[in-house]
């Protein structure tokens, strides 16, 4: 027997609306692992961002967050500690700091390969200067042009001052740095992964200037899924099915330029062209959960169709 769209959603709020075990209620001290970052810059102007801490007097943060720095000050606790930048990469917009008799605590670091696309996260920093933790999930995993792991798309909101922040996974660990969002919110916020700290904790950094990082001009160039994220959070579905189509035939094998071509035909009615994009998709990630999502509602109203004319 087919299942009816009503019976499909009864099924999933049921689901959503379950109740959670006492285990996972309680929440884990994430601003303990999350310093705020103060900067002054060298204009004057005071700015606010976030940090996490990854070892004995040190903490990670982005490079646009401490740009133009005359002081930075890490604080926790209602101490505040000052801090120098000691290595980075500005065009992944990952930079190191180093801060002398800083006593936070770091937290545990997930493998690089554990980011998964549907997998619950919470993305903790300073929103507007407030310590705030977002919930949500992995949308889209994408390969930066400049390599070395993929760039994390998730749903978990968060705001200008949380930049620098942690993105972590329902055990607790540490899977990204929250970096840039679109400007129409959304699912459209982004973490770089946690691989790249380890490349580049130790590269030398003398200043850091008005250099671009790798999202701030959203070119293919700097990688497709960049303008793909933002034609899709304008919903402007023809240019992205144009964008998604150049990108397919450039990166065949990267299922999120299919996951971009299934979007976009979806919301352009091209019901079966979608789902074919989907399900290329899955043959190249099995475990891209969205993909399977969006199959799923497709089959459903491609048989109520069949259903309403009478097939």
């Amino acid at each position: 027997m087919r299942m009816t769209r009503a019976l499909y959603w009864a099924l999933v709020t049921s689901m959503l609306s379950a109740p959670i075990g006492l285990a996972q209620c309680a929440e884990p001290n994430w601003e303990s692992w999350v310093p705020r970052i103060e900067v002054v810059r060298l204009d004057g102007r005071k700015e606010i961002g976030s940090g996490v801490t990854i070892g004995p007097q040190r903490v990670v943060t982005n490079c646009h967050v401490v740009r133009d720095a005359s002081t930075i000050l890490v604080s926790t606790g209602g101490i505040s500690w000052p801090a120098v930048m000691s290595a980075g990469d500005e065009y992944r917009d990952l930079c190191f700091l180093t801060v002398p008799g800083y006593t936070g605590k770091p937290p545990r670091i997930a493998a690089p390969e554990s980011a998964r696309v549907g997998i619950p996260v919470v993305a903790a920093g300073f929103s507007g200067g407030t310590f705030k933790a977002g919930r949500g999930e992995v949308k889209g995993l994408f390969t930066c042009a400049c390599d070395g792991g993929r760039i994390i798309q998730t749903s978990a909101q968060f705001e200008p001052g949380a930049s620098g922040g942690g993105l972590f996974d329902n055990k607790d660990e540490l899977i990204g740095i929250l970096t840039f969002k679109s400007s129409a919110g959304g699912n459209y916020h982004f973490a770089l992964p946690v691989g790249w700290m380890k490349q580049l904790s130790n590269v030398p950094l003398q200043r850091i200037s008005g250099k671009s990082t790798f999202w701030e001009s959203a070119t293919s160039n700097s990688g497709y899924f960049l303008v793909a994220c933002d034609l899709g959070a304008k919903n402007d579905w023809h240019g992205l099915r144009n964008l998604s189509r150049e990108w397919t035939h450039q990166e065949p094998d990267n299922p999120q330029a299919w996951m971009a071509w299934g979007r976009a035909n979806l919301n352009l009615g091209q019901l079966d062209v979608a789902a074919k994009g989907f399900q290329k998709v899955l043959l190249l990630d099995s475990t891209h959960s969205e993909a399977g999502w969006e199959l799923q509602k497709l089959e459903i109203d491609l048989g109520a169709t069949l259903t309403g004319t009478g097939s």
